[in-house]
């Protein structure tokens, strides 16, 4: 497929403190065969402004209610019309260049989904700091193998497989490109650092997107299922003791030693 069409969906909800570098990343691409589609679940801080200044360069946008994440990227990819789709949160970014290295893996034959590395992102203390990760597609069965934001799956799939089950409000993510990876469609691996996801979110606040996963690897009959139903356990374990440390920070003013091991670890 030479040149292909890369539709981009984003869908936000009071996004408005990260949401115009979001745009930014998508419309200063470069690449001459693209449609950005933005689904707005009805923002009150000041987003839909922002979508306004910019919205020679977006194909389709809306606001509207909407009964969740996976409900709104639904909307956004059946409104799509490009050959390949991607999804990118609203506090997130792509690095310069992203398409032209997408789209050259999708000139290969018989190219189902391209997927690469995710650059973290965390403020620590008022700093940036960066860290690439890798994804590992051999783990799928056990948890989600690839980065949503780094990934870009032919329109086509989304067609034959309906997109996202609704019924999933954290996990619905997994669960597609699980189903994808079962029904045997060809990925392809860009070993590039693709898109920067800040750290945050909806789903890592807490231990439903574990709970989610078990359920979609008991739905999808995996042996895994029961390791996945540890990290359940492991996951409440740790919020626990995240907030044990909070308070204590917050109780002997701690703050800057903390942020310090921090700043340690990220480094």
């Amino acid at each position: 497929m030479i040149n292909p069409k890369i539709s981009i969906i984003t869908v936000v909800y009071n996004g408005a403190q990260y949401i115009e570098q979001t745009i930014k990343s998508v419309i200063s691409q470069g690449y001459n065969n693209t449609e950005y589609i933005i689904i707005d679940g009805g923002s009150t801080d000041g987003t839909q402004e922002i979508i306004r200044k910019y919205q020679d360069h977006i194909a389709y946008w809306v606001s509207e209610n909407d009964s969740g994440i996976y409900n709104a990227m639904n909307k956004g990819w059946r409104k799509a019309t490009g050959d390949v789709i991607g999804i990118l949160n609203a506090d997130d970014y792509y690095l310069d260049n992203t398409f032209f290295k997408v789209s050259k893996v999708f000139e290969k034959p018989n190219v189902d989904v391209v997927y690469g590395n995710l650059i973290k992102s965390r403020d620590i203390a008022g700093k940036k700091y960066f860290r690439e990760e890798f994804p590992k597609l051999d783990n799928m069965e056990k948890a989600m193998g690839v980065f949503h934001p780094s990934s870009f799956v032919l329109r086509k799939v989304y067609n034959e497989l309906n997109g996202y089950n609704e019924k999933y409000k954290l996990s619905s993510d997994y669960d597609f490109v699980l189903k994808i990876y079962k029904k045997g469609y060809n990925f392809e691996y860009l070993n590039e650092a693709l898109t920067v996801f800040r750290l945050g979110g909806a789903s890592n606040i807490n231990c439903s997107s574990y709970r989610e996963g078990y359920q979609i690897l008991l739905e999808n009959n995996s042996e895994y299922a029961p390791l996945m139903k540890r990290a359940i356990y492991r996951c409440y374990f740790k919020r626990g003791y995240k907030e044990l440390i909070h308070s204590l920070v917050t109780i002997f003013g701690l703050q800057k030693e903390l942020n310090k091991r921090l700043e340690k670890k990220w480094r």
